[in-house]
């Protein structure tokens, strides 16, 4: 039943978006915006289907030669990254909540696991629960990857200042997807357990880079300094209710000022 794939699509999605955003430890992002990346991701299947099936990448056969299949795969690498960057490029990216490393990462991967539930939906439909059940894991898991690395590399560019930043991280998320895609369609079709050992290992790498990516992102985040100190030197702002130390004038999340006691008003007159 279509109402059956929807749901499990959606509600895998939704699993696996629940867990990222828990990494997103020192200023969680509003809802709105996660949201507002997730549906631009799902629309971006639209024109990644239509080019791919305009370039006749998707009506490459299993039995194909595996020089045929390993450039049409790049290629829809390179398709499918550039529109899950574009949904968040033309959305979220210009915000000022995209104030920090970890952002990019975050609003990615929102995108591409908008993206990966609407190709599931897919999935499921042309070839039954059987084809939805393993993607749950692999190619949900294997879109946050790519995608949480191209963000990562989005919220450098974007917060240091390095516009040449981004290409790195398209060259890791394309290279990734491209070797996933090649070894494990070309060890399905020609029942080959080393080309499927090498697409499982590509993913464990993927995944891999992706936690440490997350580690270094949340390392540099500006807003680490308030969550590490001793509770009794925090506050909550009152604007926003954010955590800020407690001699802060100015709320580093929303730029409200925050109120001193009077006490401490008091000492420093």
């Amino acid at each position: 039943m279509i109402w059956f794939d929807i749901v499990f699509s959606f509600l895998v999605a939704l699993f696996w978006l629940k867990w990222f955003l828990k990494k997103d430890k020192y200023e969680k992002e509003p809802e709105r915006l996660v949201f507002l990346a997730f549906f631009a991701g799902m629309l971006a299947t639209i024109p990644c289907v239509l080019l791919e099936s305009f370039l006749g990448l998707r009506d490459q056969k299993s039995t194909a030669v595996l020089q045929n299949l390993f450039l049409s795969f790049l290629w829809v690498g390179v398709v499918e990254e550039f529109f899950k960057y574009l949904a968040v490029r033309l959305t979220v990216y210009r915000s000022k909540e995209f104030n920090e490393v970890m952002d990019g990462m975050v609003y990615m991967v929102s995108a591409a696991l908008g993206f990966a539930a609407s190709e599931n939906v897919g999935y499921m439909l042309g070839f039954g629960y059987a084809a939805g059940f393993p993607r749950a894991i692999l190619s949900y898991l294997a879109h946050i990857s790519f995608s949480a690395i191209l963000g990562f590399y989005m919220g450098k560019s974007k917060i240091e200042g390095q516009k040449n930043l981004i290409w790195a991280g398209f060259a890791l998320a394309i290279s990734l997807h491209w070797l996933y895609n090649s070894f494990l369609v070309a060890g399905t079709a020609r029942s080959s357990g080393t080309f499927l050992l090498f697409g499982l290992t590509v993913w464990v790498f993927g995944l891999v880079l992706t936690l440490i990516l997350v580690k270094k992102a949340q390392s540099v985040s500006p807003f680490r300094t308030a969550h590490i100190l001793p509770r009794r030197l925090t506050q909550q702002c009152p604007a926003c209710q954010k955590t800020v130390p407690t001699k802060a004038l100015v709320c580093h999340h929303c730029g409200e000022s925050v109120p001193q006691d009077d006490e401490e008003v008091t000492l420093k007159a």
